[in-house]
């Protein structure tokens, strides 16, 4: 039997939230501001940039599923708060740039029937 590997939790945390069912995506979100809070207060905490890298190739994922405009809104306005779930600028800064690199690595790829989900 071969041993199980745990995977880092920005791994499992992006996983779930590119999950197919929305329970899922949405527990994961709640988490990951859970997970936020925790990390970065801690005196060693805070967040690579490989991490957050991570983190967000998930976020954009999650949206990427999500059905229906209003929910769409609704999970663009909840990730857009997790900015405020560091507590730092220099944390926060980073959370907007591994933002954006994501969006200019995956951009390309969005067809033009889910592209309006990204314009939000």
């Amino acid at each position: 039997m071969v041993p199980r590997v745990q995977l880092p939790p920005e791994i499992q945390l992006a996983q779930r939230l590119a999950g197919n069912e929305q329970v899922t995506r949405d527990r994961a979100v709640k988490k990951l501001r859970k997970y936020i809070v925790a990390r970065t207060q801690r005196a060693a905490g805070g967040f690579t940039h490989d991490e957050l890298l991570k983190v967000w190739k998930g976020l954009f994922y999650c949206m990427w599923m999500q059905e229906k405009p209003l929910l769409q809104e609704e999970l663009g306005r909840t990730i857009s708060q997790l900015l405020h779930a560091f507590q730092t600028t220099e944390a926060q800064h980073l959370f907007l740039r591994t933002f954006w690199q994501t969006m200019n690595r995956e951009w390309t790829g969005i067809d033009r029937l889910r592209l309006d989900k990204f314009y939000m």
